[in-house]
């Protein structure tokens, strides 16, 4: 692990990072992994920007096989107004990008968009997924706890049923249903 000062924030950069980025800069198209890497800093961009107008600290930058993680000293002394916004600004400066990209950069645009709606998912680990946890968790209310697990419930028996349909029908590539079969089980496992 790499670790540097820039300015206040720690830089941590895993090893992890490095050979994935090494894996995909040799199996695809060096571009779109470069245009994936950039939506993708502007997607945690986003994130600090919010963090920022709400001053949160942030205390470390990561950069690791999975992503890019932002750190944070408190994690749970913040409203929920402020979470709610910090998790939904990358998806919202992924999906602005896209209007700002699509007449001239296509494939920045829809990188964007898709990395900023495939963040919106309700999964457990993206932010749409936290940002849903966050609405219901504080409701002392049965039948809101009952509508979360529902919710997260038919969310895994859909993402299984276009995994089947994905593999029956030979739509999609094999990384985006690794993906997927990753996610499902880390929701069910986890």
């Amino acid at each position: 692990m790499l670790e540097f000062l820039f300015k206040e924030y720690k830089i941590k950069l895993s090893f992890s990072f490095f050979a994935v980025l090494a894996v995909l800069f040799f199996i695809g198209d060096s571009f779109a992994v470069a245009t994936a890497l950039l939506c993708c800093f502007m997607h945690e961009f986003g994130h600090m920007i919010m963090m920022h107008i709400f001053s949160i600290p942030i205390s470390e930058i990561m950069l690791y096989g999975g992503g890019i993680k932002l750190k944070i000293e408190n994690e749970r002394l913040y409203s929920k107004k402020s979470e709610i916004c910090v998790l939904l600004a990358g998806a919202g400066v992924n999906i602005i990008s896209f209007f700002i990209f699509k007449g001239f950069l296509t494939q920045l645009a829809y990188t964007s968009l898709i990395l900023g709606l495939f963040n919106l998912l309700p999964f457990k680990y993206f932010d749409g997924g936290r940002v849903l946890k966050l609405i219901f968790e504080d409701s002392v209310s049965v039948y809101m706890n009952s509508a979360y697990k529902v919710i997260r419930s038919v969310l895994v028996l859909m993402t299984i049923c276009i995994i089947v349909l994905m593999l029956y029908k030979r739509i999609a590539n094999i990384s985006l249903i690794l993906t997927l079969i990753y996610i499902v089980i880390s929701e069910i496992l986890c």
